[in-house]
């Protein structure tokens, strides 16, 4: 054994690696140029594109995130990952107009339709998007590989001891904090993940991503399913959970029980809240960086709309997996006579709110531990495989994780390197400069953002509020995204105002609550919690959404118009179906002999959506059927038995 591994999950990790890097070194000589090396050339068929885009989207960390969900609010905790669910049909709908771009990045999008100026903005929202999103991916799989050593990385670093900066805010003085703290265990395996993604992915490219992630799709599927089976065993079966379900408070309830936000201080998953959760994700999932790519590399449109939709159902079926193995831990870990945990532990993880009013109305402290279940929630995944299954399978799961957390950190990475390439150095400092530089410039642009990352990682403390994080860090400026492709009045200096009076609405709900309630807002947008004022998450998302439409829409009514010609043939060019094998001189560029444009739907100078297709309208009425069948599953499970 050596960091709590066996010889056989050595060697199940070291063959992974191996195979990597041969592909990656592969790859790396058919590297020519940005398009090669930010978007593979165009050349991905269906299959290719479906496991591009399910492992790309998926990370180890969303898996550790919807568990701990899971273990702290039951079923509800499913809507960490699941509320994209609502917004997947959309996908078969805008794959074709990311795709028609025929962009390298989305900075692309934002110069064609506004200007130079405002895709300089977006650049620097999108790198800081990739970095939020990069930095939560890395804690979460840290997490999960420190519990899969059973903790040994956690002894190592305490042994060498290592002093990191600590940067916090300190909400009572509303001021920021710096102080050193030991580097923690997690980020030893964060650092060595980093060392994986990055070597792999400036070698070979967005090439060498997606023909890897074939494998590390099947790779993922198998970590999020392998557990299942082992743990329902433990437990006996899916009956075990309404057996069993006063172990915690609407265990089983889709949406969150109120009694969750008395017991551990935080807000419930009521329907409001995940419907905020859906419109802000669909606002700002178009301008992920990274979903360029995942629709530009498709040979045609259809190409793109199969991969990117039904990739991200995969991710969906996948999340019922990890939520189920939530609830099968709550059953195993509190229920005595089968729990691996002693009785104390069990009684610090266990919040019975009637013998929690009881023991205070007495005076007696509860020995429920908050802070104690939040940590181990966020090291569950790992725990429970830890627990659960023999040497070989371990290491299998761990390879498992690290394909899910390599394939879509890899692809951010690209995309913030293409983005500070195309988005900054080349119109700024890149005049005459050839292919060949501008490659090592998004190499050595990429490695910065990584860097990044990994700082900002440093900050978060609990796996939801990271994740509550990277979701709120992108819809501001994806307003601008959705109104400005089908409303020509959408002017530049509306996606500036808009997108900074959303981060600032944002910013005063996270720091300063205290305006909110003196603007007279009641106790469900500002209550009071651990003596301090708070604005809930949803009401934050609802607030600073409708300000940044709100104020986007006003200005654009008083400021100058993207000039007719520029508007003119930005439109024209997301009306104008991709040929197979196509050539375009560069980014948002026509092709010679070009299909014939798409007709409007409405007929209005001011109003641009193209004609619907069969194609169309069929593939999105039919990912609504697969998104009905999703949804009904996990509460079928949970009624049925």
């Amino acid at each position: 054994m050596w960091l709590g591994l066996a010889l056989i999950d050595w060697l199940i990790i070291v063959g992974f690696l191996v195979g990597m890097v041969v592909v990656g070194v592969v790859l790396s000589k058919r590297i020519h140029d940005e398009t090669d090396f930010f978007m593979g050339g165009r050349r991905y068929g269906k299959t290719f594109m479906i496991f591009f885009s399910f492992a790309s989207a998926t990370s180890s960390e969303e898996a550790v995130s919807v568990t701990a969900g899971t273990w702290r609010a039951g079923l509800a905790g499913i809507w960490w990952a699941f509320f994209y669910l609502w917004a997947t049909p959309v996908y078969w709908v805008i794959a074709p107009v990311l795709r028609r771009m025929r962009a390298l990045t989305t900075s692309d999008f934002f110069a064609a339709r506004y200007g130079r100026r405002t895709a300089t903005l977006y650049s620097l929202y999108g790198i800081l998007i990739l970095v939020a999103s990069m930095s939560g991916e890395l804690y979460g799989s840290g997490k999960l590989l420190n519990a899969l050593t059973g903790g040994e990385l956690d002894r190592v670093a305490e042994q060498t001891d290592v002093r990191v900066p600590l940067i916090r805010w300190n909400s009572a003085e509303s001021w920021i904090e710096v102080d050193s703290r030991r580097l923690a265990g997690h980020e030893l395996a964060i650092l060595a993940i980093t060392v994986l993604f990055v070597g792999y992915g400036i070698a070979g490219g967005l090439a060498a991503d997606i023909v890897t992630d074939f494998i590390q799709g099947i790779l993922t599927v198998v970590f999020s399913f392998l557990l299942l089976p082992w743990v329902f065993y433990k437990i006996g079966g899916l009956a075990a959970l309404r057996a069993n379900e006063h172990l915690k408070p609407g265990m089983l309830d889709l949406f969150g029980h109120p009694e969750v936000a008395t017991i551990f201080g935080t807000e419930p998953l009521t329907l409001f809240y995940v419907l905020m959760l859906a419109l802000t994700g669909l606002t700002g999932v178009v301008v992920q960086p990274q979903i360029m790519s995942m629709c530009g590399a498709g040979k045609s449109e259809f190409e793109s709309r199969v991969g990117f939709t039904y990739g991200h159902l995969m991710k969906r079926f996948c999340t019922i997996a990890w939520s189920f193995i939530g609830l099968a831990c709550i059953v195993w870990y509190l229920t005595p006579g089968i729990s691996p945990l002693d009785s104390v532990t069990r009684e610090r993880l266990t919040p019975d709110h009637g013998r929690l009013e009881a023991l205070a109305a007495s005076g007696l402290k509860h020995p429920f531990d908050p802070q104690f279940d939040r940590a181990f929630a966020d090291e569950l995944f790992g725990r429970a495989a830890r627990d659960l299954l023999p040497v070989g399978m371990i290491g299998l799961l761990l390879v498992g994780s690290l394909a899910a957390t390599v394939s879509s950190a890899d692809t951010r990475m690209l995309a913030a390197g293409a983005l500070f390439t195309e988005g900054l150095y080349r119109p700024f400092w890149g005049k005459n400069r050839s292919a060949a530089h501008f490659l090592w410039v998004g190499r050595v642009a990429s490695v910065g953002v990584v860097i990044a990352a990994i700082v900002l990682q440093t900050t978060f403390t609990d796996i939801i509020d990271a994740l509550k994080f990277i979701i709120k860090t992108t819809a501001p400026i994806g307003i601008s995204f959705w109104i400005g492709i089908v409303w020509r009045g959408w002017t530049p200096a509306a996606v500036w105002v808009s997108s900074i009076t959303s981060y600032a609405v944002w910013a005063v709900a996270a720091y300063y609550p205290a305006a909110f309630a003196t603007l007279g807002f009641g106790e469900s947008v500002v209550h009071a919690r651990d003596g301090l004022l708070r604005v809930n998450d949803s009401w934050t998302m609802f607030l600073y959404l409708t300000s940044g439409l709100v104020a986007g829409i006003l200005v654009s009514f008083i400021t100058p118009r993207t000039p007719v010609e520029k508007l003119d043939r930005f439109f024209l060019l997301l009306r104008t179906p991709v040929r197979k094998g196509e050539q375009v001189a560069g980014p948002c560029e026509l092709p010679e002999n070009p299909e014939p444009p798409v007709a409007k739907w409405v007929q209005h100078p001011d109003w641009e959506m193209p004609r619907p297709s069969a194609v169309g309208v069929g593939g999105f009425l039919l990912a609504c059927l697969f998104v009905a069948i999703i949804a009904m599953i996990p509460y079928c499970l949970v009624q049925l038995f």
